[in-house]
């Protein structure tokens, strides 16, 4: 009787290691487990966006496919809620935040980094034909994007009277398109690449209203292993010209200092 309750101990013990072994295995081990790399975004060109054949592109897209390529595995690329990407990525719904997100000290409290791979800044945008001025922007309508660093702008720097939430940038610039806001606030990044053209050809960046300077980076769960060689590919695709060619196709200003 004994020796059928030690063996009995001895199975629950090595089950209860294998449990706990799965539970803390490496998030690069579960990803290559997967074979796939899960990729949170937003619809935010010039960094991700759908092409016409309904793929997705971009700035960041195709960084991200090319690290997916890097690891051995498949790159799945998911919309997410931009005020909820912090619990999506802790939950482990999603691998990597990775969609031109800025690196602020508050965001960094609660997850982890890659090195800083691009600079960006905020803007406002309005009709052509406006008249607002800069000066104007604190009392009109704003539309921003709950949860970016365009609403941060417009609650902290600008403190504006009456802001707009709404759930991406494309969002904030149709309320302006539609006059239900007067003037969006969005990263520069994306307003030089769709301002002033197609669906957004009756929108203008207004003069003089530019809030700060930013820098992008992929976001990560704390301590997380595919930080050393996210970091790695990124300062490997700046050395041998990949970032540089992505920057000039898409417009976008690299943080060179950070990824030499």
């Amino acid at each position: 009787m004994k020796k059928i309750i030690s063996l009995v101990l001895t199975a629950i013990m090595i089950c209860a290691l294998l449990v706990s072994c799965g539970a803390n295995k490496s998030d690069l081990q579960s990803v290559k487990d997967a074979g796939k790399l899960v990729v949170g975004v937003t619809v935010y060109p010039p960094m991700d966006y759908l092409d016409d054949n309904g793929e997705w592109t971009g700035f960041d897209a195709e960084l991200a496919k090319q690290f997916a390529e890097s690891l051995g595995v498949n790159c799945q690329i998911v919309i997410i809620n931009w005020n909820n990407k912090v619990a999506e990525l802790n939950s482990k719904q999603i691998d990597l935040i990775w969609n031109g997100m800025t690196a602020s000290d508050e965001l960094g409290q609660k997850i982890d980094f890659s090195v800083s791979y691009a600079k960006n800044a905020q803007v406002a945008v309005v009709k052509k034909g406006s008249t607002l001025t800069a000066s104007d922007v604190k009392n009109a309508k704003i539309a921003v994007e709950n949860g970016s660093a365009g609403a941060t702008v417009a609650q902290e720097t600008i403190q504006g009277t009456n802001i707009n939430k709404v759930t991406a940038q494309v969002d904030a610039l149709s309320e302006v398109l539609a006059g239900t806001s007067d003037v969006a606030i969005i990263d520069i990044t994306m307003a030089q690449s769709a301002v002033g053209k197609g669906a957004y050809a009756d929108l203008q960046i207004l003069d003089g209203a530019s809030y700060g300077d930013e820098i992008f980076a992929v976001g990560l769960r704390k301590d997380s292993d595919l930080k050393a060689e996210l970091d790695a590919f990124l300062k490997a695709k700046y050395a041998d010209g990949t970032l540089t060619t992505l920057a000039e196709k898409y417009g976008v200003g690299l943080n060179t200092d950070a990824l030499k």
